[in-house]
């Protein structure tokens, strides 16, 4: 391609809009995978497992909600099959250790809408379940917990249309 065509100032800002919006993403993913697994190690390896997956394909990053969308996508595909290979697990670390009493779609929909403060709707499309599913799934997760409260994880993307729940998932 002819110098002419090429805008490298363009392509940096988009790469830097980019690495932002990917960073927030990311961190997001983080504080989910610590309570999914309950484990930092174990959090962090599968993180780093779904980044190395989610980088692989060319993506055009601009929305932190999308981003963080596909790769919680991409970290259920790594988590499940992570989930097949036998391995010993640690200890959970003592103050997650309340989502471990938890089933694996309950811990995902707790650490969502308790956890991040995202509305059960919102994360149920996240997770790909019917709403209906997802207020089933919270009234159980609520049931088995009692009074007991899970450490949250403010979701502070750039992500609109995700934030202004509270962490009772009402919205």
């Amino acid at each position: 391609m002819p110098d002419e065509y090429v805008d490298l100032e363009y392509d940096l800002h988009r790469v830097e809009a980019s690495r932002g919006v990917l960073e927030m993403a990311v961190r997001q993913l983080r504080a989910f995978a610590l309570c999914i697994t309950a484990n930092r190690t174990e959090a962090d390896e599968l993180v780093e497992d779904t980044l190395m997956l989610f980088l692989a394909e060319d993506r055009i990053l601009r929305e932190c909600d999308r981003c963080f969308a596909e790769l919680l996508e991409v970290f259920r595909r790594v988590h499940s099959r992570a989930a097949l290979m036998p391995a010993s697990r640690p200890a959970p670390e003592h103050l997650y250790a309340g989502y471990m009493q938890l089933a694996l779609p309950e811990r995902e929909l707790a650490a969502l809408v308790m956890g991040g403060g995202i509305s059960v709707s919102t994360a149920a499309g996240l997770l790909g379940i019917s709403p209906a599913q997802a207020e089933c799934i919270h009234d159980a997760i609520r049931c088995k917990l009692g009074g007991a409260s899970l450490p949250e994880w403010p979701f502070i993307a750039g992500a609109s249309e995700y934030s202004g729940s509270g962490t009772d998932g009402t919205g």
